[in-house]
């Protein structure tokens, strides 16, 4: 039965594209293979009214590849088109490179019959104020939009017998995240670090006015009045496809929980799995709101910012830190997470990619511990590139700083050739150009 529906699935997409022989092609440059070999993101913009006319349904677009000299259509390629606002005609369309062969690859954007499939879901939880996605059955991660109440546990040991009471209540991070077969490959409310949590993006340093108050520990002590957190704004776009999910967040830092410092705005992107493998994006941007914020990570210690909070013990944990010297050309950095999570059906892993536009890349800790060898990852719960390390950065008011990350999520434990093939794509993904 599902042969004879793949069949008639590729016939439909066949019949279109001949239909649609002067429907456009798009030519996507795969220089060394990287991108297919690991089915990497990729998209163009694309304004549909001047390629098709304002009838087509975006939702009915697909790929399809030339694949033989005649240029006939031989292989089906979801896509997903995300507008630039809702109705839009204009926006970006994204699709996982399939395996092939490196260098230019054709393939014709049709508008079939039918309406894609929808891979990936979300789901809108008001009152947790929360995003949830899956993928089928398969739980995928959620977005803690809103504040995530401390389990009964963490409010006997802290909250009720620490003096002064530690507040550590927070939202705004992912939590959980899961592996390729639904084990969860993040911790939260940990009874050794209760304030780490999932795959965050908060600093030990916000200073303002002289004064320094500490996102990252979410805490409330005589020293730090009033604290500072990270509030729900909005939710803006919450979508799901073929090819991924979209989740894009407003949020404000609040010093005392009462004055509005920095506007963060967030956005993930959650890719459907290739092979039980998975891509998430992450672009964070900040903007001070006054003058005089600068942020920064533990001092003498340098961890903060964007952190993979892993679970403190499990079998044949590691992570390892792949920089490549300075004079390196490229410069390729990574963090790479394996072991057996608990409840995983065998090894799995979690590789950390900054982009090469992020400010100072690529960063590394620097935890001053001795005896570290040169090149090893510290003995952290989190995995993190700590930027930006033991100093601070001026975040000029009015002006957007931008951090972009990528997590890639895969079975068994990899190998350096998929790492490296994985930040080639992200550092030069695939270029794509319009052939009419």
């Amino acid at each position: 039965m599902r042969n004879c529906a793949m069949v008639l699935f590729l016939f439909v997409l066949y019949t279109t594209s001949q239909a649609l022989g002067d429907a456009p092609v798009l030519v996507a440059t795969d220089a060394d293979g990287a991108a297919a070999r690991v089915s990497a993101p990729v998209s163009i913009n694309l304004d549909l009214v001047e390629i098709f006319d304002a009838t087509v349904e975006p939702r009915h677009l697909q790929l399809v590849e030339l694949t033989d000299r005649n240029g006939e259509s031989r292989r089906a390629v979801p896509v997903q088109f995300i507008p630039e606002c809702e109705g839009s005609r204009k926006g970006r369309l994204w699709w996982l490179m399939p395996p092939g062969c490196k260098g230019e690859r054709r393939f014709r954007l049709v508008a079939a019959e039918q309406p894609a499939v929808s891979a990936m879901e979300v789901r809108l939880d008001r009152q947790r104020q929360a995003v949830d996605v899956t993928e089928g059955r398969l739980p995928v991660l959620c977005y803690n939009h809103g504040t995530v109440p401390p389990p009964p546990e963490i409010v006997e040991h802290f909250q009720k017998n620490s003096k002064p009471p530690l507040y550590y209540a927070r939202g705004d991070y992912i939590h959980p995240v899961y592996g390729p077969d639904g084990e969860q490959l993040t911790d939260d409310y940990s009874m050794n670090h209760p304030h780490h949590r999932g795959v965050s993006w908060a600093w030990p340093v916000v200073r303002w006015n002289g004064e320094v108050r500490d996102l990252w520990a979410v805490r409330v002590l005589p020293t730090q009045p009033g604290g500072i957190w990270s509030r729900p704004v909005s939710l803006g776009r919450v979508v799901a496809g073929g090819v991924l999910a979209v989740i894009e967040a407003e949020n404000v830092w609040k010093w005392g929980d009462r004055e509005p410092i920095v506007r963060e705005e967030v956005a993930i992107h959650v890719f459907r799995q290739q092979g039980r493998r998975r891509f998430i994006d992450v672009a964070i941007y900040l903007t001070a709101l006054v003058d005089d914020v600068s942020i920064g990570g533990r001092p003498g210690g340098s961890y903060g910012g964007f952190s993979f909070r892993t679970f403190p013990q499990f079998d044949s944990r590691k992570i390892k830190m792949h920089i490549e010297p300075a004079d390196s050309n490229p410069r390729r950095a990574w963090f790479h997470l394996t072991g057996n999570f608990p409840g995983s059906k065998g090894p799995a892993g979690v590789a950390m990619l900054e982009h090469v536009a992020n400010p100072d890349y690529p960063s590394h800790p620097q935890p001053h511990l001795p005896n570290l060898p040169p090149g090893k990852y510290p003995p952290w719960r989190s995995m993190q590139p700590a930027w930006p390390g033991d100093r601070e950065v001026h975040l000029p008011k009015g002006k957007r700083m931008v951090l972009k990350y990528r997590l890639w999520i895969h079975p068994g434990t990899s190998d350096e050739s998929a790492l490296a093939d994985v930040w080639a794509s992200y550092a030069a993904p695939p270029k794509v150009r319009i052939d009419k």
